[in-house]
């Protein structure tokens, strides 16, 4: 009985030990709601677009002091202003 015991604990050490990765593909960055003004350019430094697996499409604008900002990317100024970072990389 005392030998089932100690299997049982060393059983349950080691699952409780042992690393788990849970192997869920999570997003990096989704928006959850939009600026809807305008940023001028000079206070952007990177953009990029969020994951297709998100609620919902954004775009974030990373300001030169590191801010993150969601935006919509059906607004016409979020469009004009990828345009210029498009042209910027060419």
């Amino acid at each position: 009985m005392k030998v089932l015991a100690a299997a049982l604990a060393a059983l349950l050490l080691v699952a409780i030990c042992s690393p788990a990765e849970a192997h869920v593909d999570v997003p990096m960055a989704c928006c959850f709601s939009y600026l809807y003004h305008c940023i001028p350019h000079s206070f952007i430094a990177s953009t990029y677009k969020t994951s297709s697996k998100c609620p919902q499409p954004g775009v974030i604008f990373v300001t030169r002091n590191g801010r993150k900002i969601c935006t919509d990317p059906q607004e016409p100024w979020v469009q004009e202003q990828l345009k210029c970072f498009q042209m910027l990389e060419y």
